[in-house]
C-alpha cells in the first residue's frame, strides 16, 4: 500500500487518522509540524503527504512551499478545520502538487477511502488533472 506522511499538531487527531490508515495497510510517518514533514520526505520514499494548515514552527503552507521546490511530484492533501475560501485558495497556491483540501472533522473511514481514491486517481490520471478538478470543486463549493 502507500507510504504516507501525515503532519498534524493535534496528537489525538493525528493518532486517530494514522491508526485508520495503518489499519488499511498503509505506512504512516507522523509529524507534529511542517518542518518534520519536510524532513521525513527528504529521508523516505513517500507516495502521499497530508498536511494540517496551522502547526507550530512550520505551517502546512510553509511545508507545501518547500515541498513544491524539492518534491513537486508527490501529491499533497491539506486536512484542516479551517475551510474558509481564503484558506483553501492559499493552500492551492502553495504548489502544483496540492491535489485536495479537505475539512475536519472527517470520519477515519471516510479519510481512508478518500486517500485511497486520491492515490489511485493521481496514479492513473496524473496529479495535474486531479488537482484541477479538486481545486475547481473546492473553490466553487466554498464560494
Amino acid at each position: 500500500m502507500a507510504n504516507i506522511v501525515y503532519a498534524e499538531d493535534d496528537r489525538d487527531c493525528r493518532e486517530m487518522y494514522a491508526f485508520a490508515l495503518r489499519y488499511h495497510d498503509h505506512t504512516v510517518h507522523e509529524a507534529i509540524n511542517g518542518a518534520q514533514a519536510v524532513q521525513i520526505v527528504r529521508e523516505e520514499d513517500i507516495d502521499l503527504i497530508i498536511l494540517d494548515v496551522r502547526m507550530p514552527m512550520a505551517t502546512g503552507y510553509d511545508a507545501a512551499r518547500t515541498l513544491a521546490k524539492e518534491n513537486p511530484d508527490i501529491p499533497v492533501i491539506f486536512l484542516s478545520a479551517r475551510t474558509i475560501p481564503r484558506e483553501i485558495a492559499m493552500a492551492f497556491e502553495c504548489g502544483p502538487m496540492i491535489v485536495a483540501y479537505w475539512g475536519k472533522p472527517m470520519g477515519p473511514d471516510v479519510l481512508v477511502d478518500r486517500v485511497e481514491a486520491i492515490i489511485e486517481d493521481c496514479r492513473i490520471r496524473g496529479i495535474d488533472t486531479v488537482r484541477e478538478e479538486n481545486m475547481a470543486r473546492e473553490l466553487v463549493t466554498e464560494w
